[in-house]
C-alpha cells in the first residue's frame, strides 16, 4: 500500500476532534463488519483527506493541529499553548512531507535561530534518512503522526466491535484494540475508511487523529528554495 501518503514520519509524532456525537437513541441500520487492517490499509491508499491531530502527554504539554494530505505530499499545522516558545518548544510548527524530505518552520527562537544562521531562510529541510533522529532529540516533537496512529492500526491485531457513533456525520463502526498497555480504538465508516483512532497508554499520552474530506482537491507545495536551509549544513555549522 502507498504510505507515502501517510508520511509524516517520526519528526512530527508522540506529539501529535472533531464534531463528533455519541450513538443516537434509536439504534441505527448496523453497518457491515469490516477488518479494521483492511481498513487501514485502504485509508493510507486514499489519493487525499483533511485531518485534525490532537493530545496531551509529551514534554511540550497539550497539543492541536490539522493538516492536509495528497498523493506523496503532507502538511500539518502543529500548535502548543503551554510552550514557553523557546528553542525546544516552539509554540507553533509548521511541517510540510515532500520527496523524501520534512520541511519544517517554527516559531519563537526555535525559529528564529534557522534564519540568523543560514542568511534569513527560516525553513528547515530534513534528510529524513541522515537526520530526522538529530532532530527528534532536540525537539522532541515525536509520538502521533498519521503514520505512527495507522501502524499502532496495524500492530494492534484483533479489534473487537464496541459500539456505533457519527464522526463529522457519517455513521462509523467502533473498535477497540490494544498493543502492550496502549489502548487504540478506531472508528470505521461503512465505505471502510478510517474516521478516527485514538490512542491511550499508561504513562497519560493521549493522541486523537480524525480523518475527513476524502477525495477532496488538494494540492501541497514545498516551500520555495530560496527560503530552505539544510538541517546537515547547519549541524556541520555548529548550529
Amino acid at each position: 500500500m502507498r504510505r507515502a501518503l501517510f508520511l509524516l514520519p517520526a519528526l512530527v509524532a508522540a506529539l501529535l476532534s472533531g464534531a463528533c456525537g455519541g450513538s443516537e437513541a434509536t439504534a441505527p441500520t448496523p453497518l457491515p463488519k469490516v477488518d479494521v487492517a483492511q481498513a487501514t490499509a485502504r485509508t493510507v491508499d486514499a489519493e487525499s483527506a483533511r485531518f485534525t491531530l490532537s493530545g496531551e502527554g509529551g514534554r511540550g504539554g497539550p497539543f492541536s493541529g490539522e493538516g492536509e494530505l495528497a498523493g506523496h505530499r503532507a502538511r500539518l499545522d502543529l500548535h502548543f499553548p503551554d510552550a514557553a516558545g523557546g528553542l525546544f518548544f516552539p509554540a507553533a510548527v509548521e511541517a510540510v512531507y515532500a520527496d523524501g524530505a520534512l520541511y519544517l518552520r517554527l516559531s519563537g527562537l526555535a525559529g528564529l535561530l534557522p534564519g540568523l544562521v543560514s542568511g534569513g531562510r527560516d525553513w528547515l529541510r530534513v534528510d529524513l534518512a541522515a537526520d530526522s533522529d538529530v532532530l527528534d532529540e532536540y525537539l522532541d516533537l515525536g509520538g502521533g503522526d498519521p503514520t505512527r496512529l495507522l501502524e499502532t492500526l496495524e500492530a494492534a491485531g484483533a479489534f473487537a466491535e464496541v459500539g456505533s457513533e457519527r464522526v463529522r456525520g457519517v455513521e462509523t463502526t467502533r473498535y477497540r484494540g490494544s498493543v502492550a498497555s496502549t489502548r487504540v480504538d478506531v472508528w470505521v465508516g461503512a465505505d471502510e475508511l478510517v474516521r478516527r483512532v485514538t490512542v491511550r497508554d499508561g504513562d497519560g499520552t493521549n493522541v486523537e487523529l480524525e480523518l475527513y474530506d476524502f477525495g477532496a482537491d488538494l494540492e501541497i507545495e514545498r516551500p520555495p528554495a530560496d527560503e530552505v536551509a539544510e538541517l546537515g549544513d547547519l549541524l556541520q555549522g555548529g548550529f
